[in-house]
């Protein structure tokens, strides 16, 4: 007995050692630099380049939309948007934009190009530290050396605001993935990337759908436990809550826009999606809520919004019905103005802004 007890007592120690020393090295080590260098990139600021980067950051990958305010496209994109990930199980910490407006101390001022396509392409920053994929870094792997230039051109040209943003606060769990490899830069980029002539066509729009804009990013199922995508599910729907204001559906998940008949777009004709893309409404004439930036998706070429449809028709048809929706708060209101108000900022914040001045900037 007392051999037994001491064997349990080595094992029970030597777990704990174990854990300890884990611990140790998961909170020293999940942020370490990357030794990778940030490569030479020259920048064009010619208009089409400038327009082309424009049209990248506003209306396709909506960059200001996270960098920015929300409901507003004209303002900068000084960061501080906070995104509280530890509603679910596991607890994935607190987690800020950051400040991409030219600010020498505070944005990116002091990046070199490199750095700036590095970090949009490859998930690091200047210092090589690795960011949260909550940055939506499958997809913009993938964005062509062109657009990447274009996009860092752009940006170059905001306003430099100065604003400090708080520091992250990742939980031990997350250190522990990064640590693990399971989160983290993505690979290098060591071979040019070249888009596909721009026109009508599903190749040109799976790179829209897949690399310039943020279809994917929420379209496509994640693994709760790490983030990482269901490859053999894209495009089928969100497993993530978006969420909402007070007289939200308290559980708001993106579509499945495979081409499956029930649970997908596979009835839809073209026709029916280009209105949705620029309207809201679908083809029962139902608007949808304010998630899909429709704002910003009326403004596409209708050759991209033909291409996307194209690309969409070729997908594996997966049946994967949405989660339903549950109202809360004002949207149970029978008072006919607190209602409006909660369909008001469900519907049409999103476009129109919070009081009805206007979201995406005219200029834009």
């Amino acid at each position: 007995m007392k051999k037994t007890l001491k064997y349990l007592a080595y094992v029970i120690g030597s777990i704990a050692f174990a854990v300890a020393l884990v611990s140790v090295w998961a909170t020293y080590r999940w942020n370490a630099p990357t030794s990778r260098p940030a490569k030479d990139v020259a920048l064009s600021s010619d208009p089409a380049t400038l327009e082309r980067g424009k049209f990248l950051y506003t209306n396709s990958l909506t960059c200001w939309e996270c960098h920015g305010d929300p409901l507003d496209s004209s303002v900068p994109p000084k960061g501080g948007t906070k995104f509280d990930l530890n509603g679910g199980d596991p607890q994935l910490g607190v987690w800020y934009s950051r400040n991409i407006t030219p600010d020498m101390e505070t944005g990116i001022g002091g990046w070199t190009n490199g750095e700036i396509v590095r970090a949009i392409r490859e998930g690091i920053r200047k210092d090589g530290t690795p960011l949260f994929p909550i940055m939506p870094m499958e997809q913009l792997h993938g964005l062509s050396d062109d657009d990447a230039r274009a996009l860092t051109s752009y940006l170059r040209t905001l306003p430099a605001v100065r604003n400090e943003v708080p520091a992250n606060e990742a939980t031990f769990f997350v250190k522990l993935l990064f640590t693990l490899g399971a989160v983290g830069p993505k690979p290098e980029i060591d071979k040019p990337i070249v888009a596909p002539p721009a026109g009508p066509t599903a190749l040109y729009g799976r790179y829209i759908a897949k690399h310039a804009s943020l279809c994917g990013d929420c379209h496509t199922p994640r693994s709760m436990s790490d983030g990482s995508f269901y490859v053999d599910s894209l495009f089928s729907g969100s497993t993530i809550d978006f969420g909402g204001p007070e007289g939200h559906p308290t559980a708001v998940f993106a579509a499945n826009i495979t081409p499956d008949m029930a649970t997908g777009i596979g009835s839809w004709t073209e026709e029916a999606f280009m209105r949705f893309m620029r309207s809201g409404a679908g083809p029962d004439g139902t608007v949808r809520d304010g998630h899909m930036p429709y704002a910003a998706t009326s403004r596409w070429p209708e050759d991209d919004l033909k291409a996307v449809y194209a690309f969409l028709r070729t997908l594996r048809s997966i049946e994967r019905p949405e989660q339903p929706r549950v109202l809360q708060g004002a949207a149970l209101s029978t008072d006919p103005a607190v209602l409006g108000k909660a369909m008001f900022e469900t519907y049409c914040a999103r476009c129109h802004g919070p009081q009805g001045q206007g979201g995406l900037a005219s200029d834009l």
